[in-house]
């Protein structure tokens, strides 16, 4: 319905305000990896960093949008 659609799009908006807000931008693009599907260590190769910092990333992460 319009109605849960217009709901919808405030929600997004929120999320996505809360996700500027609050993550740094490594956060952010740990964020951007995992979204695409993508796990912990294809992200740690990409980024070059390692696979324990990109899931230190992640449980920050869930931790600051719950």
């Amino acid at each position: 319905s319009p109605e849960q659609m217009m709901i919808d799009r405030e929600n997004v908006a929120q999320i996505k305000e809360r996700i500027e807000k609050s993550l740094s931008d490594m956060e952010k693009e740990v964020l951007a990896y995992y979204m695409q599907g993508m796990n912990y260590v294809q992200i740690a190769e990409i980024m070059e960093r390692s696979p324990k910092s990109i899931d230190n990333a992640l449980q920050r992460i869930k931790n600051k949008l719950k």
